[in-house]
């Protein structure tokens, strides 16, 4: 029977390229979600590279380090527990962001130990559910961490090339992944999610379309307009109408 794990501490890391975290260790378990950058991270025996959206977990008395890439920046949660409670070494994260809310949710509170508690007992038993579940491939963890960059980025004119830089892979091998996993390019995905959140902000909400535009990764209004009726095969300001 494993015990209940307890949080001792919760918070935010950020380091610039190059600025490295040495060898340390703890007495305790220490669980890192990584939100922006590419690190390598020496853990025990092995190395593990993380990006966005994967979750490393360090048992108790093992050392391990962060060696900064391109900068990053992390959440980080310091839990008693026992030093065999099933978790996995490594998972990641999902589309829904749901591991990442979890984090962001424990780091932010800091008042209500009951709160608390059901939060951290909500990310055991996610964690424990990753344990049990067959690893994914490669590409699917390669698509799934391109997916959370479209999600995190998509408003500030990011780049396919920047994607496959940050992820560590050729442009041509993550083409290659969302052909065969999602029947689509990753432009393509990119463009769906920009707009998703466009049609979202013009049916509920009345800022002007150079805002939206601005908000959502768009060049310009002519770009917004003429991807949103490529999509939906009416202007912008059609939909607004019928939508308000």
């Amino acid at each position: 029977m494993h015990k209940s794990p307890r949080l001792l501490g919760a918070g935010v890391h950020m380091a610039a390229p190059g600025k490295d975290y040495p060898p340390h260790a703890h007495t305790s378990w220490e669980l890192v979600y990584y939100v922006r950058g590419r690190i390598t991270c020496p853990v025990g025996d092995e190395t593990y590279d993380a990006t966005p959206g994967t979750v490393l977990l360090t048992p108790p008395h093992t050392w391990h380090a962060e060696q900064s890439r391109t900068g990053y920046a992390n959440r980080f949660l310091q839990v008693d527990a026992a030093t065999t409670h099933p978790w996995p070494r490594l998972c990641y994260d999902d589309t829904d962001h749901t591991l990442r809310r979890v984090f962001d949710a424990l780091v932010r509170e800091t008042e209500s130990e009951d709160l608390r508690s059901l939060l951290l007992a909500e990310l055991d038993l996610r964690l424990r559910r990753a344990a049990a579940t067959p690893p994914t491939t490669l590409a699917e963890q390669l698509v799934a961490q391109a997916e959370q960059l479209f999600e995190e980025r998509f408003a500030a004119g990011l780049r396919i090339a920047q994607v496959a830089a940050d992820l560590g892979v050729s442009q041509s091998g993550l083409r290659a992944a969302f052909t065969r996993l999602r029947n689509t390019s990753p432009q393509a995905a990119l463009q769906a999610v920009r707009l998703r959140h466009a049609l979202a902000h013009i049916r509920n909400s009345t800022l002007p379309l150079q805002a939206i535009a601005d908000l959502t990764g768009y060049h310009s209004v002519s770009h917004l307009t003429r991807h949103i009726k490529a999509a939906t095969g009416s202007p912008p300001g059609a939909l607004r109408i019928k939508g308000m």
